[in-house]
């Protein structure tokens, strides 16, 4: 004997929450599938696979976001007219968490294409030449200091007689 028409509505509602949950999942998928693509794009190379995988995966997504919506229709509609039903003429929630699942093994197939790209080697051989370079000028700078304390103590050593007012230069012309 079924239920009355609430505890039908209630799980009606039950249904569509589930159903809204996956939706929610496959939005994550797509968001998860952006993040991973700048990282990817970045730091591989080769990636046919990886932009094969990833076209599937947000079609396999959007497919289950639409899915899913057109199940809660369907539910919807039937509820409006008066009888509430769990299951539609379709199964559309079925192939709407199938279509979901897909997306996310898509997602983690497209996670280890491509190959990794080679380290810049012309950068690091720039690096190591300026790292050199700037050790270099470093033990010139110290080199520079002690020669000045040395000829500083020099220069303090020595006494110069003062001349007499006589002996120096007069200033201007007559």
């Amino acid at each position: 004997m079924p239920g009355s028409i609430d505890d039908q509505r209630s799980a009606a509602n039950i249904y569509t929450s589930l159903s809204s949950y996956v939706i929610t999942a496959s939005l994550g998928v797509i968001a998860a599938q952006a993040a991973l693509a700048t990282f990817v794009l970045d730091k591989r190379d080769h990636l046919v696979w990886f932009y094969t995988w990833m076209i599937l995966g947000l079609i396999t997504s959007v497919v289950s976001i639409v899915l899913g919506g057109r199940g809660i229709a369907a539910i919807a509609s039937a509820g409006f007219a008066g009888s509430w039903t769990l299951k539609p003429k379709r199964d559309y929630f079925n192939y709407q968490g199938l279509f979901c699942l897909l997306g996310m093994a898509l997602l983690l197939l497209s996670l280890f294409s491509g190959t990794p790209k080679p380290e810049n080697l012309r950068a690091t051989e720039d690096i190591r030449r300026l790292n050199g370079s700037v050790e270099k000028l470093q033990a010139e700078l110290a080199d520079l200091r002690m020669q000045y304390t040395k000829l500083a103590k020099e220069a303090n050593s020595f006494k110069c007689p003062e001349q007499s007012r006589a002996a120096q230069p007069k200033k201007g012309f007559k």
